[in-house]
């Protein structure tokens, strides 16, 4: 219940805040974007259309800190973790 009451109200709330008809005159004649914001996006766009289709780039990068990170948690709790072909299978002591 309190999620779909939480879903509502922020349906509410964006409805209220992003859409609807300007209170203000003076609000009718500010741009979307001007120049120098539009020059800041563009290269985060393309960064994250290159990470989305290329994100192997950065998965080699942090491999060898996720796998200390892996092997870490494996030998503080005893679980095992193993890595064939791209699969994570954990195993409980004992199995």
């Amino acid at each position: 219940l309190g999620v779909i009451l939480a879903a509502i109200y922020l349906l509410w709330a964006y409805q209220r805040v992003f859409t609807g008809p300007l209170d203000r005159p003076e609000n009718e004649s500010v741009p979307d974007l001007t120049g120098r914001e539009i020059a800041l996006m563009v290269p985060l766009v393309v960064l994250m259309l290159y990470l989305g289709l290329q994100p192997k780039v950065l998965l080699d990068r942090i491999e060898p800190s996720t796998n200390a990170v892996i092997e870490r948690v494996a030998d503080a709790t005893g679980y095992r973790v193993e890595l064939p072909a791209n699969q994570l299978l954990a195993e409980a002591p004992g199995e």
